[in-house]
């Protein structure tokens, strides 16, 4: 057996540890992987099995590629204008008709700006994607939201998707090969339609 197989095997082992030195190592004997054919400590982590696969093959999900979420990201970011436009301007009408409201609602203050820009974030993704699964680009694309069993997520994962958007860098983190960050750390993937 190489010692690529056997990492292979260690790595979704429940009893590894990664050592600075050494890479992985058995947690049991702060070794390095010397078995043949089987290790008698192993422990499968299905969990982190799936993570390393990316998809379970038995879902059997058409993945989208990175040019249609590319696209994606494009057309939401318009939409996503388009929006807060929109919302912009059913502020000021309720401004103007309330007028004590504009104390509160100050949009010369960044901090109210910021604000208003991050519900109206929330508003357009998680709004759109806990009740259907896609957005306004997801529709165009013909791709959606699943969870990593191919069924819409719940809203509290679409919640954590969304706020995983805002890491830095997101957008260029799913033109490799695997899903984005904020598809792995909320366990969805965008599929085919």
């Amino acid at each position: 057996m190489t010692k690529e197989e056997r990492l292979a095997f260690c790595s979704i082992c429940r009893n590894q540890k990664a050592s600075y030195r050494q890479g992985i190592v058995c947690k049991l004997t702060n070794e390095l992987p010397f078995f043949e054919g089987t290790c008698n400590s192993f422990d499968e982590d299905t969990e982190l099995k799936n993570r390393l696969e990316r998809v379970p093959a038995e879902t059997g999900m058409n993945l989208a590629g990175s040019g249609k979420r590319f696209l994606n990201f494009i057309l939401d970011t318009v939409f996503y204008y388009i929006f807060c436009l929109v919302l912009g301007f059913v502020l000021g009408i309720m401004l103007v008709i309330l007028p004590e409201w504009q104390s509160v609602i100050d949009f010369e203050n960044k901090l109210v700006a910021y604000a208003f820009a991050i519900i109206a974030w929330f508003l357009y993704f998680a709004i759109q994607e806990s009740m259907t699964g896609r957005t306004v680009a997801k529709f165009i694309t013909r791709t959606k939201v699943v969870n990593q069993n191919g069924e819409i997520p719940g809203f509290y994962t679409i919640l954590l998707r969304t706020v995983c958007r805002l890491i830095p860098f997101d957008t260029f983190s799913y033109l490799g090969d695997g899903p984005g960050w904020h598809d792995e750390l909320s366990k969805t993937r965008v599929v085919e339609v």
